[in-house]
This record gives C-alpha cells, structure tokens and sequence, in this order.
C-alpha cells in the first residue's frame, strides 16, 4: 500500500500576461502626433463651431487637431498639456479682454503662434491683436480655403494680415513713427546677444544655456533691454527692426 504524502497540494504557475478569460492582455500605446503635420489647437465658446472647425481642419492632411478650449483656464490647459504649433483664437467669443488674453498666452508659451479669427478685421483691429502677440488676424467673412491659408502661412513663421495693417502694428511696436525719442542707450554685446536669442524663437533657458549664465541673469538683461528700447515685451522685441540698434563696442 502506498502512503500518500502529506503536505501543502501544489498551486498551478499562472501564464504571464493571461488572465482567467483566457485571453492575452496587450498594453496599449499612446498615439504619437503624426510627423511633419502641424498641430493646432482650437479656441472658441460655441461648441458647434468648435466642432465643426474641429472636424473640417482635420480632414486636412497636412493639419492635426490637438486640443480645444472655451475660456483661458481651458486653454492655458491644453496649450500646457500638448503644446500645440499654432492656436486658432475667436477674438469676439473669448470676451472683452482678448487682447489681455493672447498676451498671456504668448508669454506663457511663445512657441505657440496665435491666429486670430474675428468679425473685425479692420485695420486698427489688426493693429490691436499684433501689438497683443497675435501672429495674424482673419476676417470671419472670408471662406475656409483662406483660413487655411492663413494657417499655414503663420505656422511657417509668417505674418497674415494685409500690409497697411502690418505697416500700423509695425510702426507702433517701434513708436519712431509717432515722434518718440530715439532709444535711450546703446546695448551692450550681451544684450545684443540675447535680443539675437529672442529674435530666433529662444526662451530665456535656452538663452541662458547657450550664453553660460542663469536665467535670472537673462530676465534681468532683457529688462533693460526693453527700456532702453522702449518696447512692452518679448513679441516687440521679436518684430523690431535690429538695423536700428547699435551695440556698443
């Protein structure tokens, strides 16, 4: 007679990756953005015609919908959240203070270009929403194939507004048109290097790196920067027109 063994019955190894339906379970993988397609963001209050822009730009081989806002929060989220090339802005649905907006926005994240659309594309209009950091304005009485012209002209590093508006927005970022004196001081070589910086698309961390020094160091040049050339921010120092400053030597 044979004795049984006494002892703990032995447990079945489970098959990795397989639960008990059966069936093998396979991580999903998030979809990176397409290469070589511009990624834009939407912004605007109606809901129909967010989804609707969403859908006709998108059908757009050389275009990617990334996100969509309704209000700054939303916005400033999605902008963090995905960094989008380009920001289709309605100046009208995101209330009075647009303009306070699209600077904001600009300077939280200047790599995003921002197109504005807009009932009035009058030239003072233009003006407004440039000097703002805008990098165009479309009349919403234009069709869809100018809006994607415009699209595309301001992801690829260009202006779209027509040129007597560019003219005004261009005179007033210098304010040498209006009579204003002449710059109060010549900057320095590197304050020169750093309106350079500013002039190719740089943020300040990446000023600081290629220049070895900090990006307190930075903030502070480019304060004086701005007073010397009597100018509000990083867009109008961007659009300035650098044959008129003379470094010292």
């Amino acid at each position: 007679m044979r004795r049984k063994r006494i002892g703990k019955p032995r447990r079945k190894k489970k098959r990795a990756g397989v639960p008990r339906s059966g069936r093998t379970v396979t991580p999903v993988a998030r979809k990176p953005g397409a290469p070589g397609k511009v990624r834009l963001a939407i912004a605007t209050q109606p809901a129909l015609l967010r989804d609707v822009l969403s859908r006709l730009l998108g059908q757009q081989q050389d275009l990617e919908v990334v996100g969509q806002g309704h209000d700054e929060d939303t916005i400033v989220r999605v902008i963090k959240g995905v960094t989008p090339d380009l920001l289709l802005f309605d100046y009208e649905a995101l209330g009075p203070n647009s303009e306070s907006i699209i600077g904001r926005l600009r300077r939280m994240a200047p790599r995003t270009r921002i197109l504005v659309i807009a009932t009035r594309s009058a030239d003072e209009n233009v003006e407004r929403v440039l000097h703002a950091g805008a990098a165009g304005l479309v009349g919403k009485q234009f069709d869809f194939e100018t809006l994607l012209r415009a699209i595309r002209a301001v992801a690829a590093g260009e202006m779209w507004a027509n040129r007597r508006a560019q003219a005004l927005a261009l005179e007033r970022l210098t304010d040498f048109s209006a009579g204003a004196p002449e710059p109060e001081g010549q900057l320095t070589k590197r304050e020169q290097q750093i309106v350079d910086g500013v002039a190719r698309g740089l943020r300040n961390k990446e000023i600081a790196h290629q220049l070895d020094i900090s990006e307190k160091t930075v903030k502070s040049h480019l304060n004086n920067i701005f007073q010397k050339l009597g100018l509000e921010g990083r867009f109008a120092l961007a659009m300035f027109d650098q044959t008129q400053i003379q470094p010292k030597t």
